[in-house]
């Protein structure tokens, strides 16, 4: 069979030419936050790392942590059995590495009876973690790390809201807020899975990159130091307007129109930070090779948002519904904050800001121009 080469980092991969067993370069990113964050953890603990992956795929992921992070012992898992050929290729020969070639909720039903416990859990699933992640809950410890991907992206952007009710307990929503909506969706889920098991979390950081959604999280034993203030909804206001809301609390009246069929609800949802800056700041200064230059520049991006802000409007449709140009993203910012009003860019989109303005402000920025 063909066999082709790639780069990435500081590995190389060889890999079979097959519709099974392919390289992604739009996940790179991922790869290299995990690289980053590895790093920044192993120096805090002051020792290399005890990782999980639970479904590696043919290894690219593990290779990389292998070769670029502190890692002192990986158990690495694939239940495909040609991804696990691949994979065996791959990290097989490494003194560090146990392979294991099963279903990951058997694997980790397994650990949790044996009481084996990880300082990183890496959950990279094909469509939605949700399955997974009553099972990974036994084998971090406390303050460890859970990395989770998610990539069901009809289901997180409100083209299957019924699918999002079915993965997350949560209403998602269609229109270009959507990667936002469905990232604070999935830290939201996480966050309510944890606290029924007894746990809580942080994040280290939230991100859509792109290509799907990627959440790091520090998990805690117990639930006091969790705020239930930071879960709640989105809501849509007749005029577009968006608020937050909890859940116990009255509903944002407008007496002009009926509340349940014209206010839009997203949610449950997370609406508190997405981002530890301070973790951040210590994974642009681990980024020491030239290659992580692309990273080092979305990292800063995110250093400059203010992501504790969970409202997000998109100006390319509140042009479109002033049929108006497009202003620049920065001199929209200017503007808000000239009034008094916090805002920032947002890391997944380009023509989009984070704001506590209410929208009659926001919408005032078209009669400068």
């Amino acid at each position: 069979m063909a066999v082709e080469v790639y780069k990435e980092g500081a590995a190389e991969f060889h890999l079979p030419r097959s519709q099974h067993v392919f390289y992604n370069p739009r996940a790179k990113l991922g790869r290299d936050l995990g690289v980053l964050a590895m790093r920044v953890e192993a120096e805090r603990l002051e020792r290399p790392l005890e990782v999980l992956e639970l479904m590696a795929g043919a290894g690219l992921r593990s290779k990389r942590y292998l070769t670029e992070a502190p890692v002192a012992r990986m158990v690495v898992n694939d239940a495909n059995y040609e991804s696990f050929s691949v994979l065996q290729q791959h990290v097989g020969d490494d003194p560090r590495v146990e392979l294991h070639n099963e279903l990951a909720q058997r694997l980790l039903s397994r650990f949790y009876l044996e009481e084996r416990r990880f300082d990183w859990v890496d959950l990279d699933p094909f469509g939605t973690p949700a399955p997974y992640v009553p099972f990974v809950q036994g084998v971090i410890r406390w303050e460890g790390l859970f990395y989770v991907t998610a990539t069901d992206a009809p289901v997180l952007c409100g083209a299957q809201r019924g699918e999002s009710l079915k993965s997350y307990d949560a209403v998602s929503a269609l229109g270009r807020e959507c990667h936002e909506f469905g990232l604070r969706i999935l830290v939201g889920f996480l966050m309510r899975r944890l606290v029924q098991a007894n746990m809580h979390a942080v994040p280290l950081f939230s991100v859509f990159d792109g290509y799907c959604w990627r959440v790091l999280l520090r998990v805690f034993k117990g639930t006091r130091g969790f705020s239930i203030e930071n879960l709640g909804f989105i809501v849509q206001m007749p005029d577009g307007e968006y608020r937050t809301a909890m859940a116990g609390v009255p509903a944002p009246v407008n007496y002009e129109w009926n509340s349940s069929t014209t206010i839009r609800w997203v949610g449950p949802l997370w609406t508190g930070p997405l981002h530890d800056h301070a973790f951040l700041g210590a994974m642009f200064k681990a980024a020491r090779e030239d290659y992580f230059e692309p990273t080092r520049r979305f990292i800063a991006r995110l250093q400059k948002e203010l992501d504790e802000l969970p409202i997000v409007y998109n100006l390319s449709t509140l042009a479109d519904r002033l049929d108006r140009s497009v202003p620049s993203t920065r001199a929209a910012i200017r503007f808000l904050r000239a009034q008094g009003y916090k805002a920032s860019g947002v890391h997944h989109s380009g023509n989009s800001i984070r704001t506590d303005a209410p929208l009659q402000v926001v919408l005032k920025l078209w009669e400068q121009s």
